[in-house]
This record gives structure tokens, C-alpha cells and sequence, in this order.
């Protein structure tokens, strides 16, 4: 009996969404119940956030040992733990260790900004998103025809480009709630309401995402 080694064709989109659940996972749920856990048992606010950093290190040194390899992702958790050690060694003050949840939220805000750009200069910046996806699932010939759309298909660059501003539009308020939030809620609430309001907005962000790309044929 033979057996078809061909690689299956969701296999990559799969470790892709695995490694982004485990990432949440270890990067905000652990360290927001670690925080909540600590306070409750008496532990002072500043050393709650410090152990929710502490406990996240070591998740992102062996991803990037794993990898061999520094992506985006991991250079802005690395950037995230750095800032907040440094806050933490220079003041004893809770909220300056609060400030890299602004922190995280002002880079999702740059890179919401750097996406309403593309949409008014050059190639929206879901082409090219959506070309990395296209060739994990379909491998570099499937992603070279969905990307060649662009040059034939009025209606495809349409709806990358409404798609792009409306990511573009949601992170880059997103961002600057959540900035608000970190320095007006009282320290013990910022985790809580910050974290929660991210996971709404992007699910009605990916929500919408999904039903428009079925809509509009863009599916990488």
C-alpha cells in the first residue's frame, strides 16, 4: 500500500493559527489571571505585573530559540518585556509597569496607520498579508495566481482595499482607546478591561473580515 505524502493543504494555515492561539495564550491569558490570582492572595499591584512579564519570558526566549529567528511578533513581545523590566527597576510605581499595555497597543496603532496608508499609496497592505497566507495553503504558484488578481480583477482591488482600511481603521482606534484606558481606569482594572476590549474588537473585526472576503470572492 502506498501512502500519499503530499502535504495537506491547511496543514501550514493550521500551525499558523495554533502558534498565534498559544502566543495569546501564554502572553496575555496566563499573565492577566497570574495578576488577578496575586492580587487576590494580598499580593501588592507592582509585583502582580511584574511576575505576569516574568512568567511570559520564557514562552517568547524559546519561541525565538525554537525558530532561530526574531519575526515581527516576537521582537514586540521582546520589546514589551524589555520596556517593562526597565519600568519596573527604575520606578516602584504600578503604573509605569501599566504603560507596556499602552506600549503594545500604540505598535498595533502604527501598524493600523502604516495600513490606511497603503490603501491611498502604493498596493493596500492586504495584498500582501493576504499573499503570505495564500502561499501556506496553496504553496507559491497558488499565491502568484491569487496575487495576479490585482492586475486584472477591478473588483478584487476594491475589496482589498476596503478591507485594508477597515483593519487599518480598528487597530488604529483600537490603539488609542486602549492608551486612554491604561491611564485613566484605576491599575487593577486595566488587565481586565483593556484585554477584553481587544478580544471584542478584533472578534467583531475578524468576524466581519471573514463574511466580507467570502463576499467579495477574496479568499487567499
Amino acid at each position: 500500500m502506498m501512502i500519499d505524502e503530499r502535504p495537506v493543504p491547511d496543514a501550514g494555515l493550521r500551525r499558523v493559527v495554533r502558534a498565534n492561539v498559544m502566543t495569546v495564550v501564554f502572553e496575555v491569558v496566563v499573565p492577566m489571571a497570574l495578576f488577578y490570582g496575586l492580587r487576590a492572595v494580598g499580593v501588592s499591584q507592582w509585583w502582580a505585573l511584574m511576575a505576569g512579564v516574568l512568567v511570559a519570558a520564557p514562552y517568547v526566549v524559546w519561541t525565538v530559540v525554537r525558530d532561530r529567528r526574531v519575526d515581527l511578533l516576537a521582537l514586540v513581545a521582546v520589546s514589551v518585556m524589555v520596556l517593562s523590566v526597565v519600568l519596573g527597576l527604575l520606578s516602584d510605581d504600578p503604573r509605569a509597569l501599566a504603560i507596556r499595555e499602552g506600549w503594545t497597543a500604540a505598535l498595533g496603532g502604527l501598524f493600523g496607520a502604516w495600513m490606511l496608508v497603503t490603501v491611498f499609496i502604493g498596493r493596500p497592505a492586504q495584498l500582501t498579508l493576504g499573499r503570505a497566507i495564500a502561499e501556506i495553503k496553496r504553496g507559491a504558484e497558488g499565491a502568484a495566481a491569487w496575487a495576479d488578481r490585482w492586475n486584472t480583477d477591478a473588483r478584487f482591488r476594491r475589496g482589498l482595499r476596503i478591507d485594508t482600511a477597515a483593519w487599518g481603521a480598528v487597530l488604529l482606534a483600537n490603539a488609542i482607546v486602549h492608551i486612554v484606558l491604561v491611564y485613566t481606569l484605576p491599575i487593577d482594572l486595566i488587565s481586565l478591561v483593556t484585554t477584553v476590549a481587544w478580544f471584542a474588537a478584533m472578534a467583531g473585526l475578524i468576524a466581519w473580515h471573514v463574511w466580507y472576503i467570502r463576499r467579495e470572492n477574496l479568499e487567499a
